[in-house]
């Protein structure tokens, strides 16, 4: 399994949310966990060429644009095979269940979902896929949380006027993003989106060595996860900086002492069984190389 973390620096527009994508190539199919770019799409389909894929499967971790934007060029090209989300309106009775006010019905709710879900709408008839029965989308890459309790729960407090458009300290949309769990070998990597704190732990966080920071490298999120593992070793935590004016982003993270790789400062990263078991000692010195470079600009 080898994964690549695309970086922000990548896309044309350095002052637009560009957002995450990562390349997941298990050396049998190819996966790809959100396209948040134009340029993010042509990097995967010039991958695809390389590699000789036809087809990749897509994860949309949630509904935001920055996120999204590249897919509909991979779908546009004929290359993707299959696209798993949340598909809330398989849920439309479940979800008037949990508001349960007496005003909503199945119309309204499922009217609410196609316009505040709109981009995952525009993917109808693209072989979409539902997160909660699909759970597994390749070898070694599974949908690994935070759960269905917790996406419908969150779902219904944004449909539900009555309530506001947060949760957990993240936006509705954010909140609901679907987490993927990557195998390198006997190792895993927890790729996150735009989750918040509460819905990583939901996780067995322990259990992974890679680690990517929610919402950007998000300074209270990401270090209240650095701060809950502390105790443990040798975890690498990746950052996927989206630039633009996100309320997101890793400008504030305190890292030291940690091991975190921020494609602001690096670029593109790559990710495979050497990088994860080389000794943290090596690592870290490459982490301070990054860190330092920040500091003379």
């Amino acid at each position: 399994m080898k994964i690549k973390v695309l970086s922000s620096q990548q896309c044309e527009n350095k002052d637009a949310n560009n957002g995450d994508c990562f390349i997941l190539d298990n050396g049998q199919e190819l996966v790809l966990y959100d396209c948040g770019c134009e340029e993010y799409a042509q990097y995967v389909m010039e991958y695809m060429k390389e590699n000789k894929y036809q087809k990749v499967k897509v994860v949309l971790s949630h509904n935001d644009d920055d996120h999204f934007k590249g897919i509909p060029t991979l779908v546009e090209n004929d290359k993707v095979s299959e696209i798993t989300t949340v598909l809330l309106l398989k849920y439309v009775d479940e979800l008037i269940d949990i508001i349960d006010d007496g005003r909503k019905n199945r119309e309204s709710i499922k009217r609410q979902i196609t316009e505040f879900y709109d981009n995952i709408y525009q993917l109808s008839g693209n072989n979409l896929q539902d997160a909660f029965e699909y759970a597994e989308i390749a070898e070694g890459i599974t949908v690994s949380g935070p759960g269905k309790d917790y996406i419908l729960n969150t779902a219904a407090k944004g449909l539900d006027t009555t309530e506001c458009d947060h949760i957990d300290g993240e936006t509705i949309t954010n909140a609901t993003s679907i987490h993927l769990s990557v195998k390198i070998l006997d190792k895993k990597v927890l790729l996150t989106g735009d989750s918040t704190f509460e819905s990583v732990m939901q996780e067995n966080v322990k259990d992974f060595k890679v680690i990517q920071l929610p919402h950007h490298g998000k300074k209270d999120t990401g270090e209240a996860i650095m701060k809950e593992l502390k105790n443990t070793t040798d975890e690498v935590y990746i950052v996927s900086d989206n630039t633009g004016n996100s309320n997101g982003g890793s400008d504030d993270l305190e890292t030291k002492g940690y091991d975190v790789r921020n494609t602001k400062n690096s670029g593109m990263i790559s990710l495979d069984y050497h990088f994860i078991t080389r000794n943290r000692e090596s690592r870290g010195n490459l982490s301070e190389i990054y860190n330092n470079k920040k500091q003379c600009k």
